[in-house]
């Protein structure tokens, strides 16, 4: 293509500014070698830039290092913990629970740490009223198996985790992390504050022997997370400094763990205190941390939090075609059928070409008669959990903070807890509203079949798993799509064999008499 003088002339004078930067930093800046690369990087950009754009696309390609032939978004975020003591899961039947479901639609929280769960062998981890969809449990209740303390991890169906059993704590979980084949450990536990002195040094043995434990397999990252009912002035300036908070603090320092929290987590009207914890010996990896008010108003404990600097995959949007068989042309479809000259279509065809034929035919004479659209399929909240469920959420989420940011008055904490019952009442609403609706529906005898049998299904088990768990294979977990495909790929065929012997497709066949004509 020609290239006008005044281009031209403006190219080359872009050219000459990016030469002169370039020199200018070899004059200023001689012992500065990634000075001058970034300078030199940039005036070569600015330059393919200004000689030809396809260039430019060519360049950033080939910096890349990897190039795909339709690589998509990328759907990559942070890992996010939280942790909350919600003073007993079955309480309320159970309402914490929808409570805790409505929270993490607006967080979405990859793991979540509970304490306090008040679960015993009478509740199995598959009762329906303790699922999460999307979600597995992990449970260490109350060693006297009674209904008290105890705690609970739920965590993503998609995140690689192992249980790792080093602990002699009771009421504490360990888990690995597999993060870039690094080994990420998570605990999370629950210290009674009714321990005795004896008790208590058993406590401070084994969670140091833990924090060794941990130490002894070379961790990358380590995170702990619990309500220890310890205070320290370290965690919270206007606490005092407990022995239990000195005795903690000692430990984990030596360790080289910080503690990340440093506001108040458990709220009493006219008392506040830093006792739920997060420690870690990366603090560097935390992008975000926090404290985020509790969901129910029995409950003084609020809800802890920290975001790591893993990218971890989340299972991306897909597309679905969808067909709306009740507004089908059934006469159309069957003329179109009944024109196709079928005979010709197939005449000296293989038998894999006319599957092939016929295939595409009858898709095509759908299509055309059949109303048809593409939707994208995303991971869904709960049917019940609204907007305006969401926008309460945020709203008592700001007055906890302003709580927070103006010295922990009481009408502060009052306009708190006024928006945690309205929250209660909408959730509670919510729900009415959306059973008795699909409760209409499971009664009418005009519901189609397909609605009725998704419905019951909803009704008996509310789990779903939305895309295939993490595979253990040698000894590692396979988390990305593609190798999973691959690894499917090279199983299945394995399981059979073809039987090869002198068998040939019979010929054409006679028509059949009609026998009532």
């Amino acid at each position: 293509m020609p290239i006008d003088n005044n281009s031209w002339r403006e190219r080359n004078g872009l050219f000459n500014i990016t030469l002169w930067i370039h020199s200018s930093s070899n004059l200023s800046h001689t012992n500065s070698t990634p000075f001058i690369n970034h300078i030199l990087l940039l005036s070569l950009v600015l330059f393919l830039f200004a000689v030809s754009s396809e260039l430019l696309v060519f360049f950033l390609l080939f910096l890349s290092g990897d190039i795909e032939l339709n690589p998509g978004v990328r759907n990559y975020s942070n890992l996010k913990i939280c942790f909350w003591n919600l003073n007993s899961l079955p309480s309320y039947n159970f309402a914490k629970l929808s409570l805790l479901q409505a929270y993490n639609s607006l967080h979405k929280f990859d793991i979540i740490c509970l304490s306090e769960t008040y679960l015993d062998s009478t509740i199995s981890s598959n009762d329906p009223q303790l699922s999460l969809a999307g979600y597995k449990i992990i449970r260490s209740d109350n060693p006297l198996n009674i209904k008290k303390g105890g705690v609970c991890i739920f965590f993503k169906e998609t995140l690689p985790l192992n249980i790792v059993n080093i602990t002699q704590l009771k009421e504490c979980l360990v888990v690995e992390i597999l993060y870039n084949n690094r080994k990420c450990f998570l605990v999370t536990l629950y210290r009674s504050p009714s321990q005795s002195l004896i008790e208590f040094d058993g406590f401070m043995t084994n969670f140091e022997n833990l924090i060794d434990s941990i130490h002894s397999l070379n961790p990358y990252f380590i995170i702990i997370l619990g309500d220890f009912n310890a205070k320290l002035k370290k965690w919270k300036t206007d606490d005092i400094d407990t022995n239990e908070g000195k005795r903690i603090n000692d430990v984990t320092s030596s360790y080289a763990l910080s503690q990340i929290i440093s506001g108040p987590t458990h709220i009493l009207p006219h008392s506040s205190s830093c006792i739920d914890l997060i420690f870690t010996n990366h603090p560097n990896l935390i992008t975000n941390s926090g404290i985020h008010p509790s969901l129910h108003p029995n409950c003084h404990h609020q809800i802890i939090f920290a975001e790591i600097d893993f990218k971890v995959f989340f299972p991306p949007p897909y597309e679905r075609l969808i067909w709306h068989y009740k507004r089908a042309h059934q006469e159309g479809i069957k003329t179109c059928i009944n024109n196709f000259n079928w005979d010709r279509a197939f005449l000296n065809k293989s038998i894999d070409n006319q599957v092939n034929i016929f295939n595409n035919t009858i898709l095509n004479i759908m299509s055309n008669f059949i109303p048809n659209e593409i939707i994208t399929v995303n991971d869904k909240d709960p049917p019940w959990i609204s907007h305006n469920i969401k926008q309460k959420i945020s709203y008592k989420d700001s007055l906890f903070q302003k709580y927070i940011k103006n010295g922990k008055n009481v009408f502060d904490l009052r306009k708190v807890e006024l928006a945690r019952f309205d929250i209660i009442n909408a959730i509670a609403d919510s729900k009415k509203k959306y059973y008795e609706r699909i409760s209409y529906k499971f009664i009418n005898p005009n519901t189609a079949p397909k609605t009725y049998w998704s419905i019951l299904k909803s009704l008996y088990y509310d789990k779903k798993i939305p895309v295939i768990p993490p595979l253990f294979h040698n000894n590692s977990f396979i988390t990305n799509f593609k190798e999973k495909a691959e690894m499917f790929t090279r199983f299945f065929p394995n399981q059979y064999s073809l039987i090869v012997n002198e068998s040939t497709l019979l010929g054409h066949l006679p028509e059949p008499p009609n026998f009532f004509s």
